[in-house]
């Protein structure tokens, strides 16, 4: 039987409790629909870079970047999850079908499957901070919106 990285990462005995409290806590947080996310953070809480923070700069058009429609069968499935201190860092593949508006790109119905990175900071069982980063450049390759670069092979 093989662990999932969660299952690794919560069975490590170097975690101090808090440490594992803090994981526990960041997969109940990324479990929760964004309307309820705002219950778990402090006052005023913004990320401090965005996963697609590249795309959101591009996109001049009007309306949401990123909702629920744009990938609506997403699913995420965490590769890896540490935690430190008050840190908790993880890398997640994301899975999921395009179908709606993202950041100005009008749903494709590709099938997107792309690495997203995340660090949060817990302060009083909080979300003090956040960043993430998706690699954005394989996501818009997937979405047929940028193109596949020009190999030997692909020449001949």
């Amino acid at each position: 039987m093989t662990l999932s990285a969660i299952e690794k990462a919560l069975n490590d005995p170097t975690l101090s409790e808090q440490e594992r409290s803090n994981i526990q806590f960041v997969l109940k947080f990324r479990a929760l629909p964004f309307a309820e996310r705002s219950n778990y953070t402090v006052e005023g809480f913004r990320p401090s870079r965005m996963g697609m923070a590249n795309l959101g700069e591009l996109n001049t058009g009007e309306g949401p970047n990123y909702t629920a429609d744009s990938i609506p069968d997403r699913e995420d499935d965490i590769l890896d999850i540490i935690a430190k201190g008050d840190r908790v860092w993880a890398t997640w593949l994301i899975r999921g079908t395009h179908g709606g508006a993202l950041y100005g790109i009008p749903a494709t119905g590709n099938k997107v499957e792309v690495l997203e990175v995340g660090q949060w900071r817990i302060q009083d069982d909080l979300i003090a901070e956040a960043w993430f980063f998706v690699d954005e450049l394989a996501l818009v390759r997937q979405l047929g919106v940028w193109p596949e670069p020009v190999t030997a092979e692909k020449e001949n």
